[in-house]
């Protein structure tokens, strides 16, 4: 039976992360990982989608060439090359890693692990087919899965999954997409710039619930000015095959139709490991976990969608690298990271036009937390470098303590907001205040300067903004 001193269950960004660091820390490692490494996110998801996003993105621009001074164009853009190209950026991205893996020695076990025997010097994981294996710690990253409504199926052909439509070939008419949330926002974004005529059924008031209502109300803007429809607070009672089309009855009694579902109702944790001689507590189906990335069980720990704090592939990775860093202390080859990690501090992303990034608190969480807070807001409309761009649609927004002026909120929507908003989660982490960044220089033009005019707009002396 070979024994490591680590066994990690999954092979998404975070478990193949974890093991890589955990080779360097010097720890004997081997990674479990039933189809291809990279997971769903390098697989099926954050890639893939990303891949989609600048097509759609070159189609729009395409469209509407005159605005850039150059002569009208068109552009009839076919479904099957864009995938056949998603499909080659995922394959060279994973054998990257493959061969990262092969230079380290770090074994790959192609097999699903199936259980978890607790024994006096660790445990003994099983694989389907049939082998065994024994480490001291085992780490947990068996991520996360689609989520459906009771009585609709997922057939990946008329009514598909995230992951089903990164495989669809051919444009359809249109595209009825259930759940407005970060996933079905960014179909909505790729598809329609694609000229698919897309509806949006969101059970909650407003699109992307969880941002600052701000973000979300002026996102639904610019996805009405795009010819999105958009129907919240409704919910998708039943989905019927009529002919070539789907029939949705909605819970308002209308109904919708369209040639194509995508269902995007949200993501359930994974963990059908059978566990022999303990429990792991468990709240919903996720793993629960200590500050140190530990379960209820010493020596098992977990990590990524599994536990439910944040369903992000940084996320994961973050917890990865402070999984490994733990168990390296307790194997006396590191010394135990000092610091707690901060979820609300982690940036979140969604690739929509215009993107949005947010990190710390929304405007609404802050005042219920901290009572006065202060808000800077600076638009687009003001910068050079986006009127440059055409892509003046949009805001960043910081918030701030009254009582010290620590920001605790940054929220973007506009332009390459998923690059910008790493500025604010540096500024959030380190506790920073508005005269914190005095003494920063923000290069011209960039759309950074936008940050910069938005944090002087908590002392009410940003220049550009009327």
């Amino acid at each position: 039976m070979e024994n490591y001193n680590v066994l990690v269950i999954g092979g998404g960004p975070g478990g193949y992360e974890t093991a890589i660091r955990l080779s360097q820390l010097g720890l004997t490692v081997a990674v479990f990982e039933k189809e291809r490494i990279g997971g769903v996110c390098l697989n099926k998801g954050c890639i893939p989608t990303k891949a989609l996003v600048k097509s759609a993105e070159l189609v729009r621009e395409i469209r509407t060439s005159k605005e850039y001074g150059l002569p009208e164009m068109d552009v009839s853009p076919e479904l099957a090359p864009i995938i056949e190209r998603k499909n080659k950026i995922v394959d060279q991205l994973v054998g990257g890693i493959e061969f990262l893996y092969r230079k380290r020695k770090i074994p790959i076990i192609g097999s699903a692990a199936v259980s978890i025997e607790k024994k006096e010097d660790g445990f003994i994981v099983a694989s389907a087919d049939g082998e065994s294996y024994q480490s001291k710690y085992v780490i947990i990253a068996t991520g996360s899965t689609h989520k459906s409504l009771p009585g609709i199926e997922i057939d990946e052909v008329d009514i598909m999954s995230s992951t089903g439509i990164l495989d669809m070939q051919e444009l359809p008419e249109s595209l009825a997409i259930v759940g407005g949330g970060v996933i079905g926002c960014e179909f909505a974004s790729i598809y329609r710039a694609l000229g698919v005529e897309v509806s949006i059924i969101e059970f909650l008031p407003r699109l992307v619930a969880l941002e600052d209502q701000e973000v979300s109300r002026r996102l639904t803007t610019a996805f009405r000015k795009e010819k999105v429809k958009i129907h919240t607070g409704v919910g998708v009672e039943s989905i019927a095959k009529d002919g070539d089309m789907l029939t949705l009855k909605l819970s308002n009694e209308k109904e919708l139709q369209a040639e194509k579902v995508l269902l995007s109702v949200g993501r359930q944790p994974v963990f059908d490991i059978e566990t022999k001689g303990f429990e792991l507590e468990m709240e919903r189906g996720a793993i629960v976990i200590d500050d140190k990335m530990q379960s209820s069980v010493e020596g098992i720990y977990a990590i990524g969608d599994v536990t439910a704090k944040l369903q992000l592939a940084h996320t994961a990775s973050k917890q990865g690298l402070y999984a490994a860093q733990e168990i390296a202390a307790l194997e006396g080859k590191a010394k135990a990271y000092d610091f707690k990690l901060d979820y609300i501090n982690i940036p979140r992303v969604t690739f929509t036009n215009p993107e949005i990034g947010s990190v710390g608190y929304n405007e609404a969480e802050a005042k219920e937390l901290f009572g006065e807070i202060v808000v800077g807001k600076f638009p687009f409309t003001a910068s050079g470098k986006a009127l440059t761009m055409s892509a003046t649609h949009g805001f960043v927004k910081t918030i701030a303590r009254q009582d010290t002026g620590e920001i605790v909120g940054m929220h973007i929507l506009g332009p390459q907001a998923a690059e910008l908003i790493a500025q604010g989660a540096i500024m959030i982490s380190q506790k920073m205040k508005a005269e914190s960044i005095e003494d920063i220089v923000f290069a011209h033009p960039t759309l950074s300067e936008s940050i910069m005019e938005s944090v002087e707009d908590l002392a009410q002396i940003s220049i550009h903004k009327i």
